[in-house]
This record gives C-alpha cells, structure tokens and sequence, in this order.
C-alpha cells in the first residue's frame, strides 16, 4: 500500500467548470474515459503550453486512498493561470474533475499504484493530440507537477512535437521515490526510469524545491546523472516545499534556456 499523501491532499469533489479564469473555457474531452480540461487559447502559430495536474487528492489519510482524486488545492491550475502565453492547456489527471457517473468508470487503483499505467499514458497522449490537431499547434511545451510531471515525461517519448519539458517537484525515478520513503512499489504505473535513452534526448528543465520532503532534490539529480548526456538538461533550485507557493514564470525560465544553449543543444 502506497503510503505517501502528495500534495492537494483535502478535497472536496467538484467539476472542471468550478476553476474559473479570464480567457480559460472548460474541455472535456472524448477519451475512452472523459479527461477534463480547461484551455486558453489565441494564436495557432504559437506553442500550446499544457500544464498536467498532480495527484490530487489520492489519499484521505496516510494508509486510507480517497474515492475521488479530484484535488481540492489544484497546484497545476495554479501554474496554468500564472502563465503569460498565448496558448495554454490544463490538463487534469484520469479521474479527476469526474461526476460521479464519470467516477464509476475508475477504481481506486487508477490513482494509487496504476498512476501512471499505460493506459493512462496512452489515453492523455490522445487527448493532447485531439487539441493539437484541432487548431494546428506545430509544437508543443510540456510542464507537469508533482505526478504530473512524471506523466508529462510519460507522454513526451511518445511524441515527436515536444519543445520542451518541465517537470516541478515531479517523482521521474518512481521506484527510487517509493524505495525513498519506504513504500510499495507502483506496480501498475510506467516509470521514466526506464525511457532514459528517449528523455535524454529532449530539451528539459526540472525544477525542484529545496525544501521539499516529499521528492527531494537528491532524487533528480540522481536521475539526471543516469543520462548519456546531460547537455539538454537543466535543473533549477528554488527555496520552496512540495506545494511550491511560490511564483514561478515559465516563459522566463525557458527563454532563459533557451538562451543558455545553441541549436544543437550544446550550452554556450
């Protein structure tokens, strides 16, 4: 049993309607289960940013899993609503924002160890296709917290259109993160540790939380060391616990980026 509350841990169950910004309509959209949404869009010739949710509320307690995932303190929200692009997706995990007709069609395993199953992986890839090629975005930039980013870096070795990825207080060894806190291994779920050939060769920055108990910077630094080359990677440490209630410009940091390395990847 995993034992490991992540983040947006109290919840109380609503729908993707309930998040409410300037410019952001509410998506669902037709998977083999809905996954819910809510886009901003103005300019197909920019990049869709699309920023994934964390685990939300998988947990009532320390060793009792919740019957709805939904997170009541939606982080990934936070950071697509802070975002000063011209395109932006925010993507909720697999059973979250559901009614509870929608919800009959998970389990509890589907937020607990089965996370990150292929399943999951698959069905979010279609989804971020359908937006793409509803509008024709040309490229897309991956951001994820927490297990969002684990699932962002899921989804982008399946694709071909990923600028870049950016992964916030994100598990991406999942085994090491669960041996870490003593935990049962996700059973159910992929784990990116064992796509370090396709990660290592796109564009990526980590940011990661000095203060944050839950994945400690240790742990991505330990992932990183295992790629061939590291010339494509950055990791970015802020002064902030898991929950990361801090500002954070992701247009900045990837213009920073970008600046930082030339067309090859190679840093200047």
């Amino acid at each position: 049993m995993i034992l490991i509350c992540i983040s947006g841990c109290a919840s109380a169950s609503r729908s993707i309607t309930s998040l409410q910004a300037p410019s952001f309509s509410p998506e669902t959209i037709q998977t083999e289960i809905p996954l819910k949404a809510q886009l901003h869009h103005s300019n197909t010739t920019a990049p869709l940013w699309i920023v994934i949710e964390g685990d939300g509320y998988a947990w009532k307690s320390a060793s009792i899993p919740s019957s709805n995932p939904t997170p009541h303190d939606p982080v990934g929200w936070r950071f697509a609503t802070s975002l000063h692009a011209d395109n932006v997706l925010y993507l909720a995990r697999p059973c979250q924002y559901l009614s509870e007709a929608e919800l009959k069609a998970c389990s509890v395993s589907d937020w607990t160890d089965g996370r990150f199953a292929k399943k999951w992986v698959e069905m979010m890839n279609e989804a971020i296709s359908q937006i793409k090629n509803r509008y024709g975005y040309s490229e897309i930039i991956l951001v994820g917290y927490s297990g969002g980013g684990t699932m962002a870096a899921l989804i982008a070795t399946r694709r071909t259109d990923v600028n870049l990825l950016i992964s916030v207080a994100s598990p991406l060894d999942v085994g090491a993160w669960s041996a870490y806190h003593h935990v049962s291994p996700l059973t159910r779920s992929l784990d990116p540790k064992d796509m370090l050939t396709q990660l290592s060769t796109l564009p990526q920055i980590h940011i990661v939380g000095t203060k944050d108990s839950v994945v400690p910077p240790f742990l991505t630094y330990d992932f990183i060391k295992q790629y061939a080359s590291q010339k494509k990677v950055r990791i970015l440490e802020v002064e902030a616990e898991h929950a990361m209630r801090l500002p954070l410009d992701f247009v900045e940091i990837r213009r920073s980026f970008l600046n930082s390395i030339d067309v090859q990847g190679n840093p200047l």
